[in-house]
């Protein structure tokens, strides 16, 4: 039998516990929410088009902040509109997520007719640690993944919270 009082056993293993629980804190940190490792800090999602009265992007960080901003053209007497906002909590994880499930970084650099040089085109860009990863699409020539992506951008640009 241990002649240590079960209190003092318990001090000695409470370093352990701490131990224990600063790693799984790390791992949580580093991976996002959900223990998927992706190390994306940054994502925007840019679309225009030669008759279109704005052109539109936005960019989404991973300290939550976002922007979106509608580009006028002068052509159409349309005005810049620029809205600073926050994302909910997890919210930024969640779209990496996906990012990384739907092959983003696996994905060709341009979709389209390559004689097409007017029309709709889409860009989205995601930064990963020191790769910067950009996908073209002219018109609807958009892979299944990606137009994934591209909707849950749009998604997530709906529910930014306003800074003022």
């Amino acid at each position: 039998m241990d002649p240590t009082p079960p209190l003092f056993r318990w001090l000695q293993r409470l370093p352990f516990a701490w131990l224990c629980v600063g790693m799984a804190a790390c791992v949580t940190a580093e991976s996002g929410a959900g223990g998927v490792p992706h190390g994306v800090t940054e994502i925007s999602l840019e679309r225009d088009c030669f008759g279109c009265a704005k052109a539109s992007s936005v960019l989404l960080r991973s300290d939550g902040s976002a922007v979106v901003t509608q580009v006028g053209k002068a052509r159409h007497g349309s005005a810049d509109e620029v809205r600073e906002g926050r994302l909910g909590a997890g919210e930024f994880d969640t779209l990496a997520r996906l990012l990384v499930q739907r092959g983003f970084f696996q994905l060709a650099d341009r979709y389209g007719d390559p004689e097409l040089q007017d029309g709709a085109w889409t860009t989205v860009r995601v930064t990963r640690g020191s790769q910067k990863k950009e996908v073209f699409v002219r018109e609807d020539a958009a892979p299944p993944e990606l137009r994934a992506v591209e909707t849950a951008i749009d998604d997530l640009s709906l529910r930014i919270r306003p800074l003022r």
